[in-house]
């Protein structure tokens, strides 16, 4: 498939202030064509529609790494930005085999030359600085920044590595978005004020939050002890914790809070 380097314009009037808008064109690999998801372009990548290892809707895209080098997943139409804007790049990842890793890696583009082709405008906020590792449950990343000097479109790209210097393994990706933060419908601070829980726990934890969210329970030192995509009020039993003092995440696709319980 041949990428058209051509712009997508946005028409949209916003009635509702502080509506947020995804920038990009099927965001949760729900639609595919010839084993392809629509909207989206790769370069040279084995790609899988997973319909059993999804984060939302009913499938994820799994992206295959190469044995060498690197290869990228993005829109197959720039996204054009504004200058000042400050873009949130954010999504949902599985990483659960020591032969791939991913980062995420977003171009700003320069104006069409006269051949109507594009250069990269350099690096920028929106590009991972580290690799992810391995984890058994469904991870969030996200970005924001705004766009280089010289940047009149953007191109969030979805790059997968070999790791420990072989490939052939399978990072799934769902529900993926870049939007301009100012049309945030939540910000963390909103988020955190609306999230209701007790602090002191027996057999259960229930959570009232504005939206489904990933709840993972750590203990003092760091280390994972469930982590739980659920509804607002969806208890999660906490009956095997031991007694003591736990730190809970709450995380939706565009906010986390945290809180400490004790598990009598």
């Amino acid at each position: 498939m041949k990428k058209l380097y051509t712009f997508l314009f946005i028409t949209t009037s916003f009635v509702v202030v502080n509506a947020q808008t995804n920038l990009l064109l099927n965001p949760g690999f729900e639609s595919w064509t010839n084993n392809l998801p629509d909207s989206w372009y790769n370069t040279g990548l084995t790609l899988t529609q997973s319909t059993t290892i999804f984060h939302e809707g009913t499938s994820s895209c799994g992206l295959t790494s190469p044995t060498s080098s690197s290869k990228t997943i993005n829109p197959l139409v720039d996204i054009p930005v504004t200058q000042g804007v400050t873009y949130v790049f954010s999504g949902w990842y599985l990483d659960n085999q020591t032969n791939a890793r991913f980062r995420y890696w977003n171009q700003f583009r320069t104006a069409p030359a006269t051949d109507g082709s594009t250069s990269d405008a350099g690096s920028n906020t929106l590009q991972g600085s580290t690799y992810s590792t391995d984890s058994a449950e469904w991870q969030f990343f996200t970005a924001e920044g705004q766009p280089t000097a010289t940047g009149v479109s953007a191109r969030p790209g979805l790059r997968v590595y070999p790791e420990n210097s072989t490939g052939g393994g399978i990072i799934y990706f769902d529900d993926i978005k870049f939007y301009d933060k100012s049309t945030l419908s939540i910000d963390t601070k909103e988020f955190d004020n609306q999230i209701k829980m007790d602090n002191v726990i027996t057999s259960s934890l229930v959570i009232t939050m504005p939206t489904r969210a990933t709840v993972n329970i750590y203990s003092t030192d760091g280390k994972l002890i469930t982590s739980r995509r659920v509804e607002s009020n969806e208890p999660i039993d906490t009956q095997s914790l031991t007694a003591g003092v736990y730190l809970v995440t709450i995380q939706n696709d565009y906010a986390k809070t945290s809180r400490k319980i004790i598990k009598k």
